[in-house]
This record gives C-alpha cells, structure tokens and sequence, in this order.
C-alpha cells in the first residue's frame, strides 16, 4: 500500500517519524458529510492524521513530502491479530463453558473473561515485537516544482 507523507522528524540517519493523513478512511464514512472528519477519527480524538517510524532509505528531510510504503499482509495480519484472535478465544471461552465443562450458565461469562485475557498476548506481541519493527519504508520523495510526481 503507497500514500504520501509529511517527514516530521528525524530519528536517525535511516530512521524518519512521518504524519500520515488518513483521509481514505473518512471519504467513505457517512458521518463525515461536513468534511470535519468521520466518527472513527473523532473516537481517536479527532485526528484524521497518524504518526509513523518509516524507514528512510532516500534521505528525506524533515518537511519533505514522501511517499511511503507498507505491506498489505502485514496490516492486514495486524488486523487479523487484534479482530480475530479476541472472537475466536472468546468463542472457544463459551464451548469450554458450554460443552466441556457443562456450565451453561456460566458460558458467556467465560466468553467474556476470554475475550479480556486475549488482549494480554496482543498487547505483549505489540510490545515486544511490533514496536521494534519499521513496517513503512520512505519509497521516494516528492518534487514540489512538478505537482507532487514522486521522483526515483
């Protein structure tokens, strides 16, 4: 997936923080019919910008406008991990109440506390593995003088 960015700061020699704005994700929203934003970025605090570490292999500046890249299958297997994994230990919780232990009454509770301990691996996968990964990489820096036209 390519979109353009803002270079906002540099980390290091190989390493930039770029402000992404997230303008795909309200253009379709219904609640966005004003323009000042949909309802998934007033829940995030009514921002439709993200920060991101990219790598900066081009050499970008700060204030220069890029265009970064990133895996589809990654995102889409962080999706995967943080919507998936959650219903299906939850699922599992209530078979386990149900089926298993013969705890009919007690089967949703067991979803439920299920569904809570699933963010225990997530939020320990989030930090230790993915906060130390670059997942977006600065692919070329936009020319300014040729209407925004990344150049190699």
């Amino acid at each position: 997936m390519r979109t353009k960015a803002i270079v906002t700061e540099l980390v290091s020699a190989e390493v930039a923080v770029v402000s992404v704005e997230r303008r795909a994700a309200c253009d379709g929203c219904h609640k966005n019919a004003d323009g000042s934003g949909c309802s998934i970025c007033t829940l995030l605090g009514g921002k439709n910008s993200t920060k991101a570490k990219a790598r900066n292999r081009v050499g970008a500046a700060v204030g220069d406008t890029v265009e970064v890249e990133s895996r589809s299958s990654r995102i889409l297997g962080y999706a995967a991990l943080v919507f998936l994994l959650p219903l299906l230990l939850a699922f599992a919780g209530y078979l386990l109440g149900a089926y298993v232990f013969s705890l009919g009454d007690w089967a949703i509770s067991m979803a439920f506390v299920a569904l809570v301990v699933s963010f225990v691996p997530i939020l320990l996968y989030s930090k230790l593995v993915i906060s130390k990964r670059l997942d977006v990489e600065i692919v070329a820096v936009c020319d300014p003088s040729r209407d925004n036209v990344p150049t190699p």
